[in-house]
């Protein structure tokens, strides 16, 4: 194999995902307070997620950082170095600024390896979504794709990869500006449960409302049998903020509606959860749209 794959810690992948299929990735930081963690932990055991959401849970400031130049810097020649290219799946633009970042840190190192290829591609994906960007470049190049077909087929499909999410505490929301005040504590007394989704520039939107937890999980299962080509011949991939029990009824409904065999699912990182918070669901699929 003459070339890797890279990617970033908003994927979500897990531990066993990434040293199964040898994904290279480059990690984020989130803070609680001034207390910085790496969002990246080379583990199997994902106690330390349970431990981010129950904090969370308890209201806990929390923050995140993008990726910086001295990391991209690090993970690239360590590619570079071994006389092989390759092709970093990054974050959203549209929701973070480490895909400029990492565009920068390429340009730079160009001219002191003129013989690789370095392709840095905006997925204009989070979550498990990124991974499911992660999962077809994977997959071509275990069959012997190219580096620069598994480019090529990202830059044709990119708008593709379907996000649909729902959250359950509106407070990480109105944290984060994505909504007002008065919209969170209606909401929070009303039960109503927005529907989101990753729009065609990258950016999380909201798209539709739920009255009640139930119906916006329905919601989710709804949004793949509408777009959503040949479920049946998926994979697809479902991320949850601590939250399995949810995760289980929603790929149930997949399983019996859609006839979907295949999943890959697992907690939300850090990267997103922060924002998002406990109890968020997120389905990603391969669709007509987005």
């Amino acid at each position: 194999m003459a070339f890797e794959i890279i990617t970033d810690t908003a994927s979500g992948l897990s531990y066993k995902y990434i040293t199964k299929n040898n994904i290279k990735m480059v990690s984020f930081k989130y803070y609680f307070g001034d207390d910085e963690y790496d969002t990246f932990v080379p583990s199997s055991d994902e106690g330390w997620l349970i431990e981010f959401y129950d904090r969370l849970r308890r209201k806990e400031s929390a923050s995140t950082a993008m990726v910086n130049e001295d990391a991209f810097v690090t993970a690239f020649t360590e590619v570079l170095n071994k006389g092989k290219d390759f092709i970093y799946l990054a974050f959203s633009s549209g929701l973070s600024g480490t895909y400029e970042i990492a565009v920068a840190v390429a340009e730079k190192l160009k001219p002191l390896y003129p013989e690789r290829k370095m392709y840095v591609f905006d997925t204009k994906s989070a979550a498990q979504g990124l991974a499911l960007n992660v999962d077809f470049a994977v997959r071509q190049r275990d069959k012997g794709d190219s580096i620069e077909q598994i480019y090529k087929w990202q830059c044709d499909n990119v708008l593709k990869i379907c996000h649909w999410f729902t959250v359950d505490d509106l407070f990480f929301l109105k944290r984060g500006g994505r909504i007002s005040g008065a919209t969170a504590v209606a909401g929070t007394v009303l039960g109503i449960k927005p529907v989101m989704h990753v729009d065609d520039d990258g950016k999380l939107i909201k798209v539709d409302t739920a009255r009640g937890r139930k119906a916006s999980l329905d919601a989710l299962v709804a949004k793949l049998g509408e777009t959503a080509i040949s479920p049946e011949n998926q994979r697809v991939f479902i991320g949850h903020g601590d939250c399995i029990n949810d995760l289980k009824y929603v790929q149930k409904q997949i399983k019996e509606k859609y006839n979907v065999k295949e999943f890959e699912t697992g907690f939300i990182n850090p990267v997103i959860g922060v924002h998002s918070g406990p109890g968020t669901v997120a389905l990603f699929f391969y669709g007509s749209k987005r």
